[in-house]
């Protein structure tokens, strides 16, 4: 499901669902804000989706269901069809408060970025996805904020190895992040 659609200029923005025309989806979605930043010596472009958890008719399940980010084009011409050219799911409270006690600990078992601000984690009706793409490579491209779920994720990641688009060790990363972000319950 859809929850917001912006089309990006290949630098900092911030679109609150009211400035929209129309958005169709759950109730709280309030925004994205798209900014750079370079990590470890790697460029990012960071999304923060902004929810409105006191709404309500607020969708509770927006504070830790699967949500991916995604920038892709308009499409080539002889296709037609958009390319996705970053895609990463949003991380979600309770995984930053795995990271933060990894960290704190000592430990890097957990693969995600951990921001503080002021030494404090970011609340949880803020959700945070780092596309390992250069913010200003975005230019023309849209981003797309939408529900999935796990098995989506994992299909995707499984047709993207097949294709021959990621390697093996891609691959292994990918299903672990996801599997870190959204552990399968035990039977």
């Amino acid at each position: 499901m859809e929850l917001i659609a912006i089309p990006l200029v290949g630098g900092p923005a911030q679109v609150m669902v009211h400035d929209l025309p129309a958005v169709a989806g759950p109730h709280g979605v309030l925004g994205v804000d798209v900014a750079a930043r370079t990590i470890d010596g790697r460029h990012w472009t960071v999304i923060q989706l902004l929810l409105d958890d006191d709404h309500p008719l607020f969708d509770r399940s927006l504070l830790d269901a699967p949500v991916v980010a995604e920038v892709r084009t308009h499409g080539h011409a002889d296709c037609g069809e958009p390319v996705a050219l970053a895609l990463e799911p949003f991380d979600h409270d309770a995984f930053r408060r795995q990271l933060a006690h990894e960290h704190d600990g000592g430990e890097s078992t957990t693969r995600g970025v951990l921001v503080r601000t002021g030494g404090e984690l970011p609340p949880p009706y803020v959700r945070l996805a780092f596309l390992p793409i250069e913010l200003a490579e975005t230019a023309g491209a849209d981003l797309l904020v939408r529900r999935t779920t796990v098995g989506e994720l994992v299909a995707g990641v499984e047709a993207a190895y097949t294709r021959g688009e990621i390697t093996a060790d891609d691959r292994r990363a990918l299903l672990t992040t996801i599997e870190q972000r959204h552990p399968t319950p035990a039977a």
